[in-house]
């Protein structure tokens, strides 16, 4: 009968912790049973070789020895014995250690026969010894060495070694009392072999028990890879389910809140719609930090690196920040050479900067804050520097942990939720780079990173922007959630636009027309059997469209972002600052030939 392929038993967690407590009599339930016999086989296979030579090199001994003190009528049949018996030893050696190919019962049995069989081969040669009475002592002592490689060497179960022990033993002294051997033999030789054979027992009980609580907890070992595997892809699958189904509404909320505020006219109603703008941007920083330290812990961030100007990319990050601290009075400065340059993930190294401008913004109680730039060695370190109060030491090591504030002890919703540095420490450690903290109470705080230096290029001319201009030009939409196509048509008619949307792929393959087109809008995950991407393709490859292409989605994952940069396609994340699409639509209804 061929053994099927070896399968271990399902992992019950629960069920390997009761067992822990409950193998003193080396039993375990019957599933694991089966398992524990085919890791027990395992590792009996693994120590093959030492087996093989051991027992080669003492039976080729002992066949010296019969040679060279037996007689020549005598060895010639002890000689023979012991090859026989080391030929079989060979043979079962051979079928037992085939783990996979022979079911543990019969390689333990096959293992237990050559075990028994080589006892009594020096059992015989012991007593034909003695008949003959060759007028040399031939002593038990060779048993020790058989009863030892049973007991510790040959890896059989606590049942098995135990078993042919004692049968070896109970054949010696019965074989000793039938030639008639001197009581005071029998008596001696019974003593010693009992007593090895008692502690040998006791050896090879622990020897299991501890084969079994290693079987045991690799087992859990396995049961909670697979658990943390488990929740890591829960923690995925939702995260990725929360960002999408989460940005969509706040999106839509976003471009009406946009479209209220260049509608309204009076001063009060201004004034609430600016509130309402406000809560919602807060609402979208909060969601933004609590998916990104999600999406950090487990794994979902990859670094894109690319060489940038650091002077520009400076100012442009700056910039989203002066009203801020205008309105806490704050001053903000950069101090950085012209000719910089660095390599490096821009959007993670813009939320590391940010992260820390924001915290010495909000938290730091400064009037000055300065970003610095400084070159230090192959690197080029960016600090972000403040007048503020300071940390305490104690202070320098809390900052850093999730949802932790020093200044808010009211836990003000205006100063964030306590993650801002907590997805520094990820992203600096994401990023490898050296980072650090000088601090005292009342002489300010100074953050620093050292991020790989480039070369410096020179930058293209950029367009010039006319943020109040109205813009002219004819754009499909393409986007299956009714409320967010509205807002976005909402929108963009009132910027100036001439906007026709369509809810599934196949109504825009079907409706759009060659050349009538200024710009195409597309959220990913659309209705039918194309998605964003796979629908632009589409048109690209039927010369219904060739301009550029603004894929506008809440899906943020690394394959998309690739996905997107391989077509060519322009890529922006639910939920988007109206003000951040007006200026990617101007730009690209500016420069239609530059796509």
């Amino acid at each position: 009968m061929t053994p099927g392929p070896a399968i271990n038993p399902p992992i019950d967690e629960p069920a390997l912790l009761a067992q822990q407590r409950s193998f003193t009599h080396l039993r375990f339930s019957r599933a694991l049973e089966a398992g524990f016999q085919l890791y027990l086989h395992g590792k009996m296979c693994s120590r093959v070789a030492v087996v093989a030579f051991s027992c080669i090199s003492f039976m080729l001994l002992f066949v010296w020895v019969d040679l060279t003190f037996l007689p020549d009528y005598l060895n010639r049949y002890t000689i023979a014995v012991r090859l026989a018996v080391l030929a079989v030893v060979c043979v079962t050696l051979w079928y037992a250690n085939r783990a996979g190919q022979v079911p543990p019962r019969r390689a333990f049995a096959a293992a237990i026969l050559s075990y028994v069989l080589s006892g009594l081969m020096v059992t015989m040669i012991i007593v034909v010894s003695r008949i003959a009475n060759i007028g040399v002592t031939v002593t038990h002592d060779g048993l020790y060495l058989v009863l030892l490689s049973g007991f510790f060497l040959l890896g059989l179960p606590m049942r098995h070694a135990v078993l042919g022990s004692w049968t070896i033993v109970v054949c010696y002294l019965g074989a000793e009392y039938l030639i008639g051997s001197p009581r005071s033999l029998l008596i001696s030789s019974g003593l010693f072999l009992v007593c090895f054979n008692l502690i040998g027992s006791l050896g090879a009980y622990i020897y299991e028990y501890m084969m079994r609580g290693a079987y045991l907890n690799e087992r859990l070992l396995v049961a909670a890879r697979a658990r943390a595997e488990r929740e890591s892809q829960s923690k995925t699958r939702f995260l990725a389910t929360a960002s999408h189904d989460l940005r969509q509404p706040l999106h839509a909320m976003s471009l009406f809140i946009q479209h209220l505020d260049e509608r309204v006219t009076d001063p009060q109603a201004r004034l609430t719609v600016k509130r309402l703008s406000d809560s919602t941007q807060l609402l979208q920083a909060m969601l933004n930090s609590l998916l990104d330290i999600s999406r950090l812990s487990v794994g979902m961030v990859r670094p894109q690196l690319s060489t940038f100007n650091l002077h520009p990319w400076l100012l442009r990050v700056l910039a989203g920040l002066e009203a801020s601290a205008e309105q806490r009075g704050i001053r903000i400065q950069l101090v950085c050479p012209h000719h910089s340059a660095v390599h490096s993930d821009p959007l993670l190294l813009e939320r590391l900067i940010r992260n820390f401008l924001n915290n010495a913004v909000l938290h730091a109680q400064a009037t000055d804050v300065r970003v610095e730039v400084t070159r230090v060695e192959q690197r080029v370190r960016l600090s972000v520097v403040d007048n503020g109060c300071g940390m305490s030491a104690q202070e320098q090591e809390r900052i850093f942990e999730e949802f932790t504030q020093l200044n808010n002890p009211a836990r003000t919703l205006e100063k964030g939720v306590g993650l801002g540095l907590s997805i520094c420490r990820q992203l600096m450690h994401l990023l490898e780079y050296p980072s650090g903290l000088l601090s005292a109470p009342g002489q300010g705080s100074r953050f620093w990173i050292e991020v790989p230096s480039a070369d410096w290029t020179e930058d293209a001319p950029s367009a010039r922007e006319h943020p109040h201009a109205r813009l002219c030009g004819r754009v499909v939409i393409i986007e299956n959630d009714l409320i967010n196509q509205e807002a976005m048509e909402t929108v963009l008619r009132e910027w100036g636009c001439e906007v026709r949307c369509y809810q599934t792929p196949e109504q825009a393959l079907d409706n759009i027309e060659s050349g009538r087109i200024d710009l195409l809008i597309s959220d990913y995950r659309l209705e039918g059997s194309l998605d964003g991407i796979a629908l632009i393709q589409a048109l690209r490859g039927r010369g219904l469209y060739s301009g550029p292409a603004l894929l506008v989605t809440a899906d943020t994952s690394e394959e998309l972002v690739e996905a997107t940069r391989l077509t060519d396609i322009e890529l922006l994340y639910k939920p988007v600052l109206p003000a951040r699409l007006r200026r990617l639509i101007q730009q690209f209804l500016a420069e239609p030939s530059t796509r």
